[in-house]
């Protein structure tokens, strides 16, 4: 079972990462409920994890 908070008026909820002879950490996400397949994840979190960069988004 998954269980989050609701944050600023968003349901959240804190996953948590471990990989191999690193330090684990959390990301934040906030449920999306038109989900797409898709997740998105800080570019930081895409390099630990070793996988394929599919889309940057660049904000102003």
């Amino acid at each position: 079972m998954i269980s989050g908070i609701v944050k600023d008026a968003h349901a959240t909820v804190n996953v948590q990462f471990r990989l191999p002879n690193l330090p684990d950490f959390t990301i934040e996400f906030v449920i999306d409920t038109g989900f797409t397949d898709y997740l998105c994840l800080p570019p930081e979190a895409v390099v630990l994890l070793g996988l394929p960069l599919l889309y940057e988004h660049l904000q102003i």
